[in-house]
């Protein structure tokens, strides 16, 4: 088996950190691609090239993900800001009613 130059190496780093990362299940993208989990987890160790541009193509187009320059970060940024900022939303929700519940409490005497 023909050894991976580390830059192959390292963008098959950045590819299984990003699923990681996303919650992306290797099951899920393997029944996306037809083939057995085995064969995504051989891709991202490098040990199968065709299924990994395959992998690669599924990325881009179904999660927006483009592993050809350093946008993966910064779209990754993005979603955990996105989240963050919807989090932040129902927060303030939640204390919004808590305080409504306080106040309410308070005029019932408990």
């Amino acid at each position: 088996m023909p050894k991976n130059k580390p830059d192959d190496l390292a963008l098959h780093t950045r590819v299984r950190e990003t699923i990681k990362s996303m919650n992306i299940d290797q099951i899920t993208l393997a029944q996306k691609l037809e083939v057995t989990q085995t064969m995504i987890s051989m891709a991202l160790r490098g040990a199968n090239h065709k299924t990994f541009l395959r992998l690669l193509a599924i990325l881009q187009n179904e999660y927006n993900l483009d592993f050809n320059d350093d946008s993966i970060f910064t779209q990754t940024d993005e979603v955990i800001i996105e989240h963050l900022v919807a989090i932040r939303g129902d927060l303030g929700q939640i204390l919004e009613r808590m305080g409504k519940l306080e106040a309410r409490m308070e005029q019932l005497g408990h």
